[in-house]
Order: C-alpha cells, then structure tokens, then sequence
C-alpha cells in the first residue's frame, strides 16, 4: 500500500521476508544435489518474527529454525562456555588431568588418533593452560586439524564426557535444551550420533554472548570467551565473532554462525546446510562447493540485516 510504514524490530525496518526467502531458494537451487539449509537472522532481543515456520524466537527472517542439524565444530562454542566457566579462576593453568589422559591412548577422547598424530597432540597440548586448550578448540590459536579437534576433546573429557557436557549445556539455559554433545571430535559419526543443535540454539548462544548476559557466567569470562571467539574486525559492520563448522564425510555439513557489533547494535546470523551425499563432481569439489553456498547464505542474511539496520 503506498504510504505504508514499513513493519520494524529494534527502532529499524525488518528485512524483507519474502526477498529472503526467495534469495535462500535461488541458492539452493543453484546448489542443487540435494542441499538444504536452516537460517536465523536477528538480533539480541525483540518479538517481531518474519519467519516461514513459526519458530524463530524473535528472529528477524527464520526458516526450519527448530530443526536439529549436525553443527559440527560450531558446537564448540557451548563447549568454551562451559570451559571457562568451570576454570573460571584458573584460565592460566595447566587443564587439570590433561597429562594422564593424553598418556592415555584407550581413552576415547585420543584412541581413535594414529600413533603419529597422537604424538603431535601430546607435543602441542601437553601441560597447556586452560585458556590455550580453549583457544585452540576454537580456532584462534593456530594449530594442526588434528590438535585443533583433540583440544575439543581434552575439554570434552575435562568436564565428563559428552552426555555430562550435554548436561551442562542443557543446565546453563532453557534455550539450548536440544544441543547434543554425542561423540568425541573426528570419532565415527555412527558410532554414536552426529553432535547437534537447532539453529535457534546457535542463535540464542550467541544473542547472550553479544548482550554480555549469560546465566551464571561472570564479565570477566564472558570477555575471554567473547576473545576467543573474536575473528576480525570488518571496516563496514564492526568486529564479527563466529565459529564455523565443516563435516566431510555424509551427510555433508558447512555451519556459518556468529554476529557483528555494528554500530546499530548486534547483528546475529546462523546458517546450517546439509547434502546428503557428495555431487558427480566428488566429494573435495562437493565440499568447496557446499562451503561457498553457506557462506553466501551467511553473506545474504548479513548484507539484508545491515541494509535494514542503516
């Protein structure tokens, strides 16, 4: 209708629902083999939702928001939490029983490592402070893949397990209730179950990150793991805080989540695809491929909440 006011969340105009829907189509589809995609557009607050299934928990734009998919290493965000939070008062120490596990090759958190990689893990984790496993774990500090998913499973191991860490997540807050920590990181995904969440977990995560609110989690350790998480700082949208994740064996998974401090305030984004088998072109080139789609998903849901933000 002209003249209409256009409908708005946070004191700005809410993306255009049917421009988002219509731009996740078109890249699907130009994926094709089979993709599908759940995403979560936001902020740290508010009820308005322009949403196709009534699940967004005041996003902006959602689509299948409730729906588990395997995050693969985006879950170690809940994992940090957990983490820093436990050693709170001891970042810079040595993660307690980390020596006598690592010398443990039955363990399952390192069993399923060759000798030889186990050797580069010992190198690199043996004696490391609770911070550094954290930093790690997430991708901030640089390391091999093979150290940077054993650093996950030391801290996986450090607090009991998956199904205790499970608990854990599940105790911090309401809204990560369906996060699963099944397996041990790089562990056969049959073996166990694939790690999971909805993309309204991995929202709702980082909304309490971004707001420097989350139950029971002092400023101090919010800050050091709003520092591990820290990317970079883009000159437009502010610094950007995520942690991906990439499965390669099937169902194929590329997960892209996090925000941006913009100046207009947090800017909250998750996209989690899946394919269930690799294209004709095979799995490396599947994998770029289904890499890209999820990243110019996240950049699409980015580039829409901006332009509604200004």
């Amino acid at each position: 209708m002209a003249g209409q006011e256009p409908a708005r969340t946070g004191g700005h105009a809410r993306p255009d629902a049917r421009a988002l829907a219509a731009a996740v189509d078109a890249r699907l589809a130009e994926h094709g083999e089979g993709a599908s995609a759940s995403v979560w557009l936001g902020g740290v607050s508010g009820t308005d939702s322009n949403n196709t299934a009534g699940d967004s928990s005041g996003a902006w734009f959602a689509r299948d928001a409730a729906a588990p998919r395997a995050t693969a290493s985006a879950i170690k965000t809940f994992y940090l939490i957990e983490l820093f939070d436990r050693y709170a008062d001891a970042l810079d120490r040595p993660l307690p029983g980390v020596d006598g596990l690592l010398a443990d090759d039955t363990h399952p958190a390192i069993s399923h490592f060759t000798p030889e990689q186990r050797v580069e893990i010992r190198r690199d984790l043996t004696g490391a402070s609770v911070r550094h496993v954290g930093l790690v774990m997430m991708g901030t500090a640089p390391a091999s893949n093979i150290v940077y998913n054993a650093a996950a499973n030391l801290t996986t191991a450090a607090l009991g397990g998956p199904e205790a860490l499970t608990a854990l997540i599940h105790a911090r807050d309401p809204a990560f209730s369906a996060v699963a920590a099944r397996r041990y990181m790089l562990r056969n995904r049959k073996e166990r179950g694939d790690n999971e969440a909805p993309t309204l977990a991995l929202a709702a995560v980082y909304q309490r990150l971004a707001a420097r609110r989350l139950a029971g989690v002092e400023a101090a350790t919010l800050d050091a793991i709003r520092a591990a998480l820290h990317r970079r700082d883009d000159a437009v949208l502010g610094p950007s805080f995520a942690k991906d994740g990439s499965l390669d064996t099937d169902p194929m998974s590329e997960v892209r989540a996090g925000w941006y401090d913009t100046a207009k305030g947090p800017l909250i984004y998750v996209v989690m695809t899946m394919q269930p088998v690799p294209g004709p072109a095979g799995r490396d080139a599947s994998g770029e491929r289904l890499s890209k789609t999820a990243g110019d998903l996240a950049n699409t849901l980015v580039q829409a909440g901006w332009a509604s933000m200004k």
